[in-house]
């Protein structure tokens, strides 16, 4: 234990760097991220009393080691050096455990006392630690308190204590060397009155900064509102070349090493990010060249990053080189002062540096301890816990790099993807000091091996396909059973229908149209609606060689004149048009059509069918597929599923939607029956859940948000015949897998696949639960290639959000009459000379699994208050509350707030009919469990998700939301409520305070929050904790605060 003597030298203030620091200790007196350990295994004979005489020696001659911090009668803390303070040491010795157990007991050990938060109020910031695990080998464990020690105390104190352990000469304590020290830091600092140059580093910073740039999204990032500091660590050797390189590079292009490794981080940080405007915190020091005293002398710096894929490496490093120069010439400028003349948007419970930088660089020095007759080797440990999300450090022993670390915080990032970091770092060094010419967007991330892993994991199973087409799969299933149940339709008693009758009505038909002149390459129009006779049609069109065009009845009048319009079918067949048809081929062969017979033959290249899909332009395009395409992902698709002629599957998707291909084929290449519903089935509920269980449907293909909306029905538990669910189109949320998982034992598969790319290009059995997540897509189909590239065609790393690329034989023609609109979408392949890719404008990440997980459109990525938000993770969260059955979310325009975050809730109808969502209830649900800046802002109750008539959702159709503010003006209405509200507005200068208003939201920080418990403190005669500001930093939560405060001193 500490002993500390009953007399104080007088108190003095505390320098800029340290306030912060007591400050980030008082708010939360269990912080450990401000406790840094050293570990050394020392070798030989070691005298322990020796050692920590030596220590203690060491201890009295440097006075920030004897200090304690309190607070004065004005509310400011206050350093106090204790005169007689002694080490806080302790021995243990391990020698009687067994081998195996001493390390790992000595780990617990030193693991206890690192993670053992400092009082800087009443105990001094050393605590030494000594592990006997041999006769000759121990371990020395060093914790100490930021707020007396920076990078250099280390060397410096491991100087001193060799020294008086060999009983050198040691040097003679100056008079009051700690208080002189901390003055003169103060004076650096600028604290108190600030000069003039003080006012010119203040007007730099802010000039340099403002306006503040989005936060940085960094991979692997989990979403979480205050996620643990929890620390974990990775270490590479930075090979001895690459090294060497970088010293040469640097002196080449009259550089410092440093900024050369700090331009090679921020390049991979774009890589990394897409960001080209971002903050990197890096440490600096106001410590003279001549000070040897511990001490604090940190600061943090906020170097402005601007990365242009376009420019060089070597355009870069000039860049930074010049910034960062300008910027140690600032560095005097304390950081809490830059961060409150930014005062940026802050949370509550975070530190304003935290919510401006997320990122942080540096250069450490080994320190080494140097003993007589003793080895002494530094052992990794590390601090348990970080403030900073990730840190990379580059270790140098002198002036030469060794190694890369990455501090990160362990809840936050895959290690897996960390590690990748790292290799990629060196990577970038190793290429861009040989090529600085080369632009950051083009620099080769990856060798040899990593690329070859990334490709091998961007397509699926690769299997060889004879070029077929759908007729010929179809008449190889009639051949092969023709008596078998083809159609069931559900509008006619649930008659069933034989593959044999639907073929040789088809034929008749076919047969018919042909001696119309229609053949391939020519578009028959189908204006009809979901029935028998649409599956009849579409059969005989392709029988004919020609491509059929989908067009919903429904559709409004100028909907269906500009699709004939543009795409000028060769026929147009509505539900009068068929009848006369049919009528007309009664005396038409009833065999399969040949080549003989087609005006022209049919072949696997032919066009199929075209859908037609809404872009970003608002104007429908035609997306043409050939049969090779739509038949070799069909026997793909149906080369995944034990599906027999037992098998019942329901139509279930629009006839205009290309997901109404598998629905049709799926079941007719397998032998399966398709259960025909009612027109407009999905809009009565109840009758296609009674249809699913009277007609023992057993696979059901649909949207996510209509497996949503099913789920929500109690009779979906008699569904017992259920054994596939393939869902797509849209994002699958993990509370819907769930839910799922609850009631069925069937398997729920999910997809993704734009119509370009033949319906489906991914699939992923769901399993085990998903949680809050959106349910990664998986892997590419069988034949299918998937690339995820960045704006300039390259591979990103795993991890890394990326733009979704489809290629391989399963692709559109492209859109039918548009050249242009082909030629943007439609790319050619990096990868594969000749062949083309597909650019769906759709985002997804490759996780450490080697899923992939989408992430939404490019273009529903918005940005609320400047913070960039994907929409699908608040839907994602949201949808999570036991209320919720599906959620919308969407940036609307408030005319007060500007962009506002609106959530669109279905609530969850009950067994009782009952359906209720209390919007209160669902933000504070989404406030556990998002950031701030991601809980929505304004909520609307809906009674269903407005969808296409392609079954996704219609975002134009959604109402107008009711905003929700965070802070509705109320009123204090009692007098301490009054009394503190007035306080504020003193604060902040505003003549109207609610009670509601947040310190925060008002601009407090830091530096502000000390000023105002004083007040309070002043005005109440009681003593509010900085942490009670944070955990309440309303002024209502602070006038409780008082009361009960005010009520205990009244009771004693």
């Amino acid at each position: 234990m500490t002993a500390l003597s009953a007399q104080e030298p007088a108190a003095g203030k505390l320098s800029a760097g340290q306030r912060r620091i007591w400050f980030l200790q008082t708010r939360d007196p269990q912080d450990t991220t401000l406790n840094c350990c050293a570990v050394y295994r020392l070798t030989g004979a070691v005298d322990a009393d020796r050692l920590r005489s030596a220590i203690a020696g060491t201890i009295a001659r440097q006075d920030i080691l004897r200090t304690i911090y309190t607070v004065g009668e004005d509310d400011e803390p206050r350093a106090v050096v204790r005169s007689d303070a002694t080490p806080s040491w302790q021995e243990v010795d391990l020698r009687d455990l067994a081998d195996a157990s001493r390390e790992r007991r000595a780990e617990v050990l030193i693991r206890r006392e690192a993670g053992r938060p400092f009082d800087p109020s009443s105990e001094t910031p050393l605590r030494c630690l000594l592990i006997r695990t041999d006769e000759r080998r121990f371990l020395l464990t060093l914790v100490v308190h930021t707020i007396a020690w920076d990078e250099a105390s280390w060397q410096i104190f491991f100087d001193e204590v060799g020294a008086r352990y060999d009983a050198a000469t040691v040097p003679a304590a100056p008079e009051s060397r700690g208080d002189d020290r901390v003055r003169s830091l103060r004076d650096a600092e600028g604290s108190g009155a600030p000069a003039p140059a003080t006012e010119v580093a203040r007007s730099y910073w802010r000039n340099a900064l403002s306006p503040l740039p989005q936060p940085l999204e960094l991979p692997g990032r989990v979403v979480a509102p205050l996620p643990s500091l929890r620390t974990a660590r990775i270490r590479a050797e930075l090979p001895a070349d690459v090294a060497m390189r970088v010293t040469e590079f640097a002196h080449r292009e009259g550089a410092t090493p440093f900024t050369v490794l700090l331009a090679a981080f921020d390049g991979l940080i774009h890589r990394y990010t897409a960001a080209t405007d971002f903050l990197v915190c890096v440490p600096a020091t106001v410590r003279s060249a001549d000070d040897t005293g511990i001490g604090y002398f940190g600061n943090t710096l906020l170097l402005r990053t601007t990365v242009d894929p376009a420019d060089s490496f070597l355009d870069c490093l000039r860049e930074v080189n010049d910034r960062a120069a300008t910027a140690f010439g600032h560095r005097g400028t304390p950081i809490d002062q830059v961060i409150a003349d930014l005062n940026p948007e802050r949370g509550s419970g975070r530190d304003g540096l935290e919510q401006v930088a997320r990122i942080e660089f540096g250069i450490r020095r080994t320190a080494s301890l140097t003993l007589d007759g003793i080895a002494a080797t530094a052992v990794d440990v590390g601090s348990p816990t970080t403030r900073m999300p990730l840190s990379l450090t580059v270790i140098t022993a002198g002036d030469v790099a060794e190694r890369i670390e990455i501090i990160y915080q362990a809840d936050e990032f895959d290690p897996r993807i960390l590690e990748q970091f790292l290799n990629h770092y060196v990577r970038v060094l190793t290429v861009a000091t040989a090529e600085p010419e080369r632009r950051i967007g083009e620099l080769d991330i990856f060798g040899v091996r990593d690329r070859a892993d990334i490709l091998e994991q961007s397509h699926g199973e690769l299997v060889p396909v004879a070029p077929t087409t759908l007729v010929d799969l179809f008449e190889r299933r009639v051949a092969a059973d023709p008596g078998a149940v083809a159609l069931v339709d559900a509008r006619d008693g649930d008659r069933e229908l034989s593959y044999d009758y639907l073929n040789r009505r088809a034929n008749r038909l076919a047969h018919q149209l042909i001696r119309q002149r229609i053949g391939a390459e020519d578009v028959v129009a189908l204006r009809l609606s979901t029935s028998v006779d649409f599956v009849v049609a579409v059969v005989a069109v392709l029988k004919t060689g020609a491509a059929y065009l989908p067009i919903d009845p429904a559709y409004p009048a100028d909907r269906v004149e500009f699709l004939i319009a543009d795409a000028r079918p060769a026929l147009v067949l509505d539900a009068e048009d068929l009848r006369a048809a049919e009528r007309a081929s009664r005396t038409s062969p009833q065999h399969d059509p040949r080549d003989s017979d087609r005006v022209r033959p049919l072949r696997p290249g032919n066009l199929a069918y075209v859908i037609y899909t809404s872009g970003s332009t608002g104007t429908p395009k035609g997306a043409a597929v050939s049969h090779a395409a739509i038949a070799e992902h069909l026997v793909g698709f149906c080369a995944q599923w034990g599906v027999g002629a037992e098998d019942r599957l329901l139509q279930s998707s629009s006839i205009s939607f290309d997901a109404s291909l598998l629905d049709i084929f799926v079941p007719l290449t397998l032998g399966a029956g398709l259960v025909i519903p009612k027109v407009n089935a999905f809009d009565d509920i109840p009758y296609v859940a009674e249809l699913i269980s009277r007609c023992g449907v057993t696979v059901l293909h649909m949207v996510p948000s209509m497996l949503s909306t099913l789920l929500m029905l109690p009779e979906v538990s008699r569904w017992r015949a259920l054994r596939h669910v393939p869902v797509g189109g849209e994002a699958l949320y993990g509370e819907v897998a769930d839910r799922f998982a609850g009631i069925f034992e069937a398997e729920l598969r999910n997809h993704y696949g734009p119509t370009e790319a033949v319906v489906s290009a991914t699939h992923h059995t769901v399993e085990g639960p998903q949680g809050t997540r959106i349910v990664p897509i998986g892997r590419p189909n069988r034949n299918v290639a998937l690339y995820l590239l960045d704006e300039r065609l390259q591979l990103v790393p795993t991890g890394v959000a990326g733009e979704i690329y489809l290629g391989g034989a399963q692709l559109a023609r492209g859109y039918l009459g548009r050249a242009a609109a082909t030629a943007e979408r439609f790319v050619a392949d990096p990868f594969a000379p000749g062949q083309r890719l597909y650019r769906t404008g759709d985002l997804a990440r490759r996780n450490g699994n080697g899923e992939l997980e989408f992430l939404g459109r490019a273009d529903e990525q918005v940005t609320v208050r400047g913070h960039r938000i994907e929409l699908a993770e608040v839907q994602a969260a949201v949808g999570a509350h036991p209320d919720v059955a599906h959620c919308v979310a969407a940036a609307v325009t408030d005319d007060v707030l500007g962009t506002v975050l609106a959530a669109y809730l279905v609530p969850v109808r009950r067994e009782n009919g009952s359906a209720a969502v209390d919007p209160e209830s669902v933000r504070a649900h989404a406030a556990a469990v998002l950031p701030p800046y991601m809980v929505p802002g304004a909520f609307a109750i809906i009674d269903e998700i407005p969808l296409t008539e392609h079954g996704k959702l219609d975002r134009r159709a959604l109402p107008v939301p009711q905003r929700s503010p965070v802070e509705p003006y109320r009123e204090p209405n009692t007098a301490v409520e009054t009394r503190i509200a007035e306080l504020f507005g003193r604060m902040f200068g505003r003549e109207r305070i609610g009670a509601e208003d947040s310190f925060f939201e008002l601009g407090g920080h830091s530096l502000l929050a000390v000023r105002l418990l004083a007040w309070i403190r002043a005005e109440f005669g009681v003593r509010i904790g900085v942490r009670a500001l944070f955990d309440t930093p309303t002024v209502a939560g602070l006038a409780a605060r008082v009361e009960v405060s005010t009520a205990s001193v009244s009771l004693a």
